[in-house]
């Protein structure tokens, strides 16, 4: 099945979220931090998601290699001027599951010519607004639902499980491909001028 923007990621993948602070990871086990402040946002309107948060993160099918992923996490630290502290991951499937009211969905979200891997974990439904007790019941029970590991553990990360490898649309593939492209010719048009 080739995937394209918006699809449900497939069966059996893991997504999984870079830890960006000490506050999200200690000993081992995630924090409630984890899921505070940036973790949730509105999805873009232009986009017209059916979903009402999401949580920014990666399909472990499309990222690569452990080393990939290592890669990855620590570009996007240094391009964001964070320290990588680890990784967040689902203990079992959460799409379908529901937590405090909302139902949890994982859906393929590439980000054109920057990652091709990214992917949200959505949550549709009321939305309870941060620092209530609606809020707290949720972080408490979404806390649960998840492992971390530290930069050094990462070759525990655990491999998608799936029976077929996702392949990202022939559209996709083309569109990211120019986009990569673009992006390495306009410096070098903008220096011209």
């Amino acid at each position: 099945m080739a995937l394209t923007d918006g699809d449900p990621a497939p069966d059996g993948d893991l997504w999984y979220r870079i830890l960006t602070s000490d506050k999200h990871i200690t000993k081992g086990r995630i924090q409630h931090g984890a899921f505070q402040g940036k973790f949730l946002s509105a999805p873009g309107a232009a986009k017209k998601r059916p979903w009402n948060a999401e949580a920014s993160g990666r399909l472990r099918s499309l990222a690569g290699s452990v080393k990939d992923v290592e890669t990855h996490c620590t570009e996007y630290c240094k391009r964001v001027n964070r320290t990588f502290y680890g990784i967040m991951f689902p203990k079992e499937q959460l799409a379908g599951q529901q937590i405090e009211g909302l139902e949890l969905g994982t859906y393929y979200t590439p980000i054109d010519g920057v990652d091709h891997a990214h992917s949200d974990l959505t949550f549709t439904g009321s939305v309870p607004a941060e620092k209530t007790a609606e809020y707290d019941r949720f972080v408490m029970a979404l806390s649960k639902k998840f492992n971390a590991i530290h930069p050094d553990q990462i070759t525990l990360l655990p491999d998608a499980n799936l029976t077929k490898a996702p392949e990202v649309s022939r559209a996709e593939a083309v569109k990211a491909m120019l986009l990569a492209l673009f992006h390495k010719i306009r410096p070098f048009r903008e220096g011209q001028k």
